[in-house]
């Protein structure tokens, strides 16, 4: 099984190191995990396929640079099996996915839920907390691994796993 781990940024924050140490994880199971960045080449020390694709940032009119991608999201996506958008900020880009498997990964609580997140096959957060605050939308609960703990990180890249695949 394919997938495209869609980052918002460069410079990996502990969402994006999870998601990491997952891909390498899933690898080893035979996943093909390719990788997606806004830069113009893939962050330091990452062993997967990297790809360029750009969501935009937090700041005032950032979405029109995710609008500008769509045509270049949709093309990508259609080479995958899954695509896994690794941020509210990714979700972005659901729009251009239709007749994808998307998944939408939510790791902060949000003031509100825009009517194309409702377009994800899967909408997994980090805690309870997080999916009680995504009213309407099926959330699954997929709680981060803490510490250095391999079989926690294992039994976590074995969870999402199961809870992506189409």
């Amino acid at each position: 099984m394919n997938l495209l781990a869609v980052n918002a940024v460069d410079v990996p924050g502990e969402p994006e190191l999870r998601l990491l140490d997952a891909l390498r994880r899933l690898s080893d199971q035979g996943w093909e995990p390719t990788i997606s960045t806004p830069g113009e080449g893939p962050p330091a020390d990452i062993a997967l396929p990297w790809v360029h694709l750009d969501v935009g940032g937090l700041g005032q009119g950032e979405g029109a640079r995710a609008v500008a991608s769509w045509p270049r999201a949709l093309r990508l996506a259609q080479r995958f099996d899954v695509v896994y958008l690794n941020s509210t900020v990714c979700g972005r880009l659901l729009p251009a996915l239709r007749g994808t498997h998307a998944v939408l990964h939510v790791h902060v609580p949000v003031g509100r839920i825009p009517r194309h997140w409702h377009q994800a096959d899967v909408v997994l957060a980090d805690s309870t907390a997080i999916a009680q605050r995504l009213d309407g939308l099926p959330a699954r609960v997929l709680v981060p691994p803490e510490g250095d703990d391999p079989a926690a990180r294992e039994a976590y890249a074995a969870r999402l796993a199961g809870l992506i695949a189409p």
